[in-house]
């Protein structure tokens, strides 16, 4: 069950990179996208997601996105390197190819600041329910 989630979170976000390629290359598309980083974020976006790493990236996904999964010390260190604009901007280039709704998008980014507000004064993340009440 485990392989199977972090193959579809990876997939997700080959597709993230792979629309913004396409808008980069068709900037037409960039219409039905409205709120999609600009091309130039794409090489900002990569940079981000690869100083995330792909566990922790998956990590992170499942925090804000998912039914909330431990956050490691050294994934709580990573996303502290990367910075907050790296984070924020995966989190909302998400957010735009899942297409989630009002509710879903402001819920995920209460997470997202949750979690980036725990990594930086506790520094790791242990138990999602007792972190979020």
């Amino acid at each position: 069950m485990e392989y199977t989630t972090k193959l579809s979170c990876n997939l997700s976000f080959t597709v993230v990179l792979l629309v913004i390629s396409l808008i980069m290359a068709k900037p037409s598309l960039a219409i039905e996208i409205a709120s999609a980083p600009s091309p130039s974020s794409f090489d900002e976006l990569k940079k981000c997601e690869n100083g995330l790493g792909t566990t922790c990236g998956v990590s992170m996904y499942q925090y804000i996105f998912g039914n909330g999964v431990k956050v490691s010390k050294e994934c709580c260190s990573r996303l502290l390197t990367v910075g907050k604009d790296c984070h924020d901007l995966l989190t909302q280039v998400t957010i735009i190819y899942k297409r989630l709704p009002e509710k879903q998008s402001k819920e995920s980014h209460r997470k997202n600041g949750k979690v980036w507000e725990l990594c930086k004064t506790v520094g790791h993340i242990y138990n999602y329910y007792s972190v979020l009440s």
